[in-house]
């Protein structure tokens, strides 16, 4: 069966309403609306006609799609416990703190979380090293988190949407039938305006905060608690490089994740004073003691499995929405009035950065914000002679590099499990990544001028 345009749209005006509503008005958990919402979805499936058993099937379509991110959320979860309690990150901190100006932490963390992404191709796996490490500083210093936040994932978008060892731009330069070092030359043309542009402002914003680490007081008090404290050595960053060496050489992440925490295990077990049995518990439940000293045991107080559970269930919500609304067929019956009456270049542009980010926003993951519009899309850039890597390119540059910043994406949970920073707070200060959708389209502007004159 195959929605209207007027079926098609019930759910996302009533989505839109319940999410409004939970975070403006009832003040309850992002969950709760989706919860709502799924039964919304159910009660107008059983009103289009289907069956309960397919209603069950459309359900849990995307599962399978989810296990992968359940285990790796687990595996960080646990990793960031023993990286805290064995000294990695105390020592990531400790060097930062000695070394980092404030006034230029900002720009030095997009420009740095934006080198290791490139290297590694994975945002994941660059905010749970470097990107811990720089939120861990930023609490330290008292700056902003959000603000923090918003630039270390800045950077780490910049190589999972460009990065050659990147997957998930692999798979939009397959959806787009694009040859994938094609799809990442044309993408630096709309990637160089929007980076520079956010260094500057990054730049401007450091700057502006002036004394900030004077005024977070107590440098050397800081430092030299955490020296009285944890083992800071150069031992201690064997972990956080093996985790990016293995990404390099594109291991998978849940088995690199694995690895490094045995690996840490191992270190914490033969060079600090802590036993088996006390970072079993830290694995399980995070890192939480008593030191009395007031930094340690707030901001490092993390980590652990039992932490990822309140986004996981968010996970569980967001995917099983989406699969009603992929198997529903929700976005092709809201695009296709618009898609048929594609006339030229710069609207074919436009439409498909729509498509993509709206794909990202109903399908809650980067693959159906890039495979969905690519699929749909394709015949229109052939019939209109627009190349491939052009389409890879808009898919890029919109719903992939945007899902970070819709609160029930699983790319937004994820960075929100490793920086702890809600996704409603660090949203409007990801520049780099909400000026990419707005690049792209200036850009087919520019090249495709002459459209706008006739």
């Amino acid at each position: 069966m195959e929605l209207s345009f007027k079926q098609a749209i019930i759910p996302v005006i009533t989505m839109a309403f319940l999410i409004i509503m939970s975070v403006l008005v009832w003040d309850v958990p992002i969950q709760i609306a989706l919860f709502f919402e799924i039964i919304i979805i159910v009660c107008l499936s059983f009103i289009w006609g289907y069956r309960w058993k397919k209603i069950e099937k459309m359900m849990f379509s995307s599962f399978r799609s989810i296990g992968n991110v359940i285990i790796i959320l687990f595996l960080i979860g646990m990793m960031i416990g023993l990286w805290i309690a064995i000294g990695t990150v105390p020592t990531m901190i400790y060097y930062g703190l000695e070394t980092i100006n404030p006034e230029y932490f900002l720009v030095l963390s997009f420009i740095s979380t934006s080198l290791v992404s490139m290297a590694i191709g994975t945002a994941v796996g660059t905010a749970s090293t470097i990107g811990l490490a720089l939120i861990s500083i930023a609490e330290t210093l008292g700056m902003s988190l959000p603000l923090a936040a918003g630039a270390i994932i800045s950077g780490a978008y910049v190589g999972d949407r460009m990065s050659p060892v990147s997957s998930i731009a692999n798979i939009t330069a397959h959806s787009a039938e694009a040859d994938i070092l094609e799809m990442v030359k044309s993408m630096m043309k709309t990637t160089i305006l929007p980076y520079i542009i956010a260094a500057i402002v990054y730049l401007i914003i450091g700057l502006n905060l002036g004394g900030l680490g004077e005024n977070a007081g107590g440098f050397l008090e800081l430092t030299a608690a955490l020296d009285s404290y944890f083992m800071i050595s150069f031992w201690m960053l064997l972990p956080p490089i093996l985790i990016i060496s293995m990404a390099f050489l594109k291991v998978p992440t849940i088995i690199n994740l694995a690895i490094n925490i045995i690996f840490s295990l191992i270190l914490g077990i033969a060079i600090t004073d802590r036993n088996w049995s006390g970072l079993l518990n830290i694995m399980f439940q995070g890192f939480d003691e008593s030191s009395g000293i007031t930094f340690i045991d707030n901001i490092l107080a993390r980590g652990g499995l039992t932490s990822m559970l309140e986004l996981i269930s968010l996970i569980i919500f967001a995917v099983i929405l989406g699969g009603l609304l992929e198997q529903l067929g929700v976005l092709d019956s809201i695009l296709k009035p618009i898609v048929h009456h594609i006339t030229g270049k710069i609207k074919l542009a436009v439409v498909t950065v729509f498509s993509s980010i709206l794909s990202a926003i109903l399908g809650c993951n980067q693959f159906l914000a890039v495979f969905l519009p690519a699929r749909m899309l394709i015949p229109h850039y052939d019939r209109i002679k627009v190349k491939r890597k052009e389409l890879a390119r808009a898919l890029g540059d919109s719903g992939l590099v945007f899902s970070p910043l819709i609160p029930w994406n699983v790319n937004a949970l994820m960075m929100t499990a490793v920086l702890g920073v809600d996704t409603f707070y660090y949203a409007p200060y990801a520049f780099f990544i909400l000026i990419m959708p707005l690049s792209n389209i200036l850009i087919t502007v520019i090249k495709h001028k002459k459209e706008l004159i006739d």
